[in-house]
């Protein structure tokens, strides 16, 4: 494998010096074209030959030329249809298609590049089937239970107590259901651009303390402890955009952190931007897991134990780069995890 001191000593395809390299040869070549004819020419005259060897003194050099010329650019062209043709294996959907990097001469970069390319695609492939399994599962479930408990008050004998215990299975499996493909639905509009973003002035301070009330109920049935710090900020801003962002870092604190684990958040204005943090005692996260929670398909808990399809974060990403804003994420496994929004008032 060429080391990167070898790429940058090397001219690579598209590069000024490349161009710079090749008006230098084509210059020397012709110098020597033209001190070979003049040779050949003085030669000739000192033997005293006719026309037709001034005409063989004229062709040698174009001949010497030509050979040089085909013996540059033929490996060049064969380096060139190569890659051409793995381009067009990738059209055909086969993503593990690699080219060989060492001795490429001007193509080492173009194919470095390539192969880097290539890798990415396949890992959003395979990050994408295993989002489509995990949807599909989280799909199935909930609508498994419906059939199940529907099918189940068809019959005879329930007491009015256990009807309403099946119908609220029913009504809670149903949400989960709505949940998912709002959020899939929210997704897709917000990276297509298909969502129209109305900013207005509010107060942000009101905002989540709303939000935070919303998700009291999920804050007892685990019999966590929540500490709030909310000061007054007002902003101008997409009020119903940001709320999924409140939403989603809060509500994944609590599925993450344990029965009875303590949760704090905070607000407070610095100059002129709007600091959001979320703190929790959960359960943390890896290096690997922490760079890539906020892609479309990637799934920290493949076993499927925790509800959910992994879209939250992504929401959240998506939306604060529509809003201006940026999120910083610290984290260690089984320490817990911090999540800080930074936006700008925009007063």
């Amino acid at each position: 494998m060429e080391t990167g001191a070898d790429k940058m000593a090397t001219p690579q395809l598209g590069s000024p010096a490349l161009t710079v390299c090749f008006s230098a040869l084509l210059a020397v070549s012709t110098a020597i074209a033209a001190g070979l004819y003049c040779l050949a020419v003085q030669a000739l005259s000192e033997l005293g030959l006719g026309a037709a060897s001034y005409t063989a003194a004229l062709l040698l050099p174009i001949l010497i030329g030509v050979g040089a010329a085909l013996a540059t650019i033929g490996p060049a062209n064969r380096r060139f249809r190569k890659l051409r043709q793995a381009f067009q294996t990738i059209i055909d959907g086969d993503l593990s298609v690699r080219l060989p990097e060492k001795n490429t001469g001007i193509f080492c970069v173009a194919y470095s590049d390539f192969n880097r390319m290539a890798q990415e695609l396949e890992k959003v492939r395979a990050m994408r089937e295993e989002y489509v399994n995990t949807f599909t599962h989280e799909f199935k479930t909930p609508l498994t239970a419906i059939r199940g408990f529907a099918e189940l008050l068809q019959e005879p004998g329930f007491t009015e107590e256990e009807q309403k215990k099946y119908l609220h299975i029913i009504a809670s499996e149903t949400c989960q259901l709505a949940e998912l493909a709002n959020d899939a639905l929210l997704l897709t509009k917000l990276e297509t651009q298909n969502l129209p973003v109305v900013r207005e002035k509010f107060w942000l301070d009101e905002q989540v303390s709303h939000d935070l009330t919303m998700l009291e109920g999920s804050l007892r049935e685990k019999n966590q402890s929540l500490t709030a710090e909310i000061e007054p900020v007002e902003l101008y801003g997409s009020k119903e955009l940001l709320s999924h962002v409140w939403t989603n870092l809060i509500g994944n604190a609590i599925k993450y952190t344990p029965n009875g684990g303590q949760i704090s958040v905070s607000l407070k204005r610095e100059g002129s931007e709007a600091v959001f943090t979320v703190t929790d005692n959960g359960i943390g996260m890896s290096e690997e897991v922490k760079a890539n929670i906020f892609d479309r398909y990637y799934q920290a808990d493949p076993t499927h134990t925790r509800k959910g399809i992994g879209l939250g974060l992504p929401i959240v990403h998506k939306i604060l780069e529509l809003c201006g804003g940026k999120i910083d994420v610290e984290s260690r496994s089984g320490e817990g995890s911090t999540f800080r929004v930074h936006l700008p008032v925009n007063l």
